[in-house]
């Protein structure tokens, strides 16, 4: 219904620009008609501006409001986005936006049955769903849907086959609230020609950082060929108790605090420099405080904590190879980002 009421404010301030226009288009085509009927008036251009102006004053308020306001209008006052999108073309980022703030709107005010008609017929269907329905409003936060959503990120694929189409997006946003930061991450399919019980929601979840620095670790660990078993809805809340979690670059993990000397970035400089591995690292400073694989690759990052400037913490993000632990290369990281233009050590090839 946000859609609903975004169209309604709309058109609320469009109608009256929409009707001064028309009315003046009205008024120029009874002038016109009036003083082209005057034998005073034949073969003058004059009157025949009037009609042409009056004619284009009048029909484009009316093409405005049937054609652009009035579809937009209805297809606003949708139940679920499975319903719009099967009635209605939306692109990737629309889809995303759409269905995010659907499902933020139902959750936040309990609706369990408005929540669930966001998600594909198939998964309404599917005997463990409602289990997942209960388990999720039980411990979302309502008052996250009057969070204010970050830019998000949304990516999307599909196929086209002589009108057999299929189109499925996936996006993730951040919101704080109260001093905490919370991940949402959603699947969906807007698109599917074939096999319209397809369309709609198909995966949504909502994280604090600490369940996500838990959920991160446990996706670095698993095995790339293990089958995930796919949940549909799971909504995540942990207490800074159950786990030690630290956002980094924007993203969350679980941190393990050490008894070891912070060092500031001058300090860690020279400790980065030359022909140095992560082994000899580890025997001048300690152990990190929290390390990451890459996915589909063979190195590490490593994360220590250096002294906070300015009152923001500040860590060493350093990049060794998986096989030999050389160092790669290191930045220094904040909460939000990285400064890659000036890195704590350069790119070094680790096979060279």
């Amino acid at each position: 219904m946000a859609v609903a009421y975004f169209y309604l404010i709309l058109i609320l301030l469009i109608l009256p620009l929409l009707g001064i226009v028309f009315l003046a288009g009205l008024i120029l085509l009874i002038v016109g008609a009036v003083t082209i009927g005057k034998p005073k008036n034949a073969g003058k251009k004059f009157p025949k501006v009037l009609l042409s102006i009056g004619a284009l004053l009048f029909v484009t308020p009316a093409l405005v409001f049937f054609i652009g306001i009035v579809p937009r209008f209805i297809g606003g006052f949708y139940q679920s986005v499975p319903e719009h999108w099967q009635k209605a073309w939306v692109s990737d980022t629309q889809a995303a936006d759409e269905a995010i703030h659907a499902l933020l709107e139902s959750a936040g005010q309990g609706d369990r049955q408005a929540l669930a008609k966001n998600f594909t017929a198939e998964i309404q269907n599917d005997p463990s769903f409602e289990a997942k329905l209960d388990d999720f409003l039980q411990v979302y936060p309502s008052a996250l849907s009057q969070c204010e959503l970050d830019g998000g990120f949304s990516g999307s694929s599909g196929s086209y086959q002589y009108g057999h189409n299929v189109l499925t997006g996936n996006a993730s946003y951040t919101c704080d609230l109260k001093g905490e930061r919370y991940f949402f991450e959603l699947s969906y399919c807007y698109e599917n020609t074939d096999e319209p019980e397809k369309v709609g929601v198909t995966y949504f979840s909502v994280r604090n950082l600490q369940a996500r620095a838990v959920y991160v670790q446990e996706q670095n660990e698993r095995d790339v060929s293990e089958e995930e078993e796919h949940t549909f809805l799971i909504c995540e809340i942990k207490s800074s108790s159950e786990v030690n979690a630290r956002l980094i670059d924007g993203e969350a993990f679980v941190w393990h605090p050490t008894s070891h000397e912070k060092r500031t970035e001058e300090e860690m400089r020279p400790l980065l420099s030359g022909e140095v591995t992560m082994a000899s690292l580890e025997q001048e400073i300690g152990l990190p405080n929290a390390s990451i694989k890459y996915r589909n690759s063979t190195g590490y990052y490593y994360y220590y904590e250096l002294t906070a400037k300015l009152g923001e913490p500040r860590y060493a993000m350093i990049c060794a190879a998986s096989s030999s632990g050389r160092i790669i290369d290191a930045y220094v990281a904040t909460p939000e980002k990285v400064f890659y233009d000036h890195p704590l050590k350069a790119f070094q090839n680790p096979d060279e």
